[in-house]
């Protein structure tokens, strides 16, 4: 058990860690409920993954340029991983 003077200095180092890195102070008092970053499924990985399948398509049937669209947006999707949207 910490005695009052440990638990003051943590809680002001608690405190300047939220006003220094909000985002790194909600990871660590998260408790750990969030799903997994690893196998994470979401809709930008299914267009990702929609538009290698459809550049895959277009190589067996022979149409260069769409080849190279689909692999271009798949690319620039795994470009953009931190890119978030934000509702207005």
């Amino acid at each position: 058990m910490l005695d009052r003077y440990e638990r003051r200095r943590l809680d002001e180092i608690e405190h300047q860690l939220s006003g220094d890195d909000p985002h790194l102070a909600e990871l660590m008092s998260s408790d750990g409920s969030r799903p997994s970053r690893g196998l994470r499924f979401n809709l930008r990985t299914g267009i990702i993954v929609f538009s290698y399948a459809c550049a895959l398509l277009c190589l067996v049937l022979g149409e260069g340029a769409g080849f190279f669209l689909g692999v271009a947006l798949a690319t620039v999707m795994i470009g953009l991983h931190d890119w978030t949207m934000r509702a207005v």
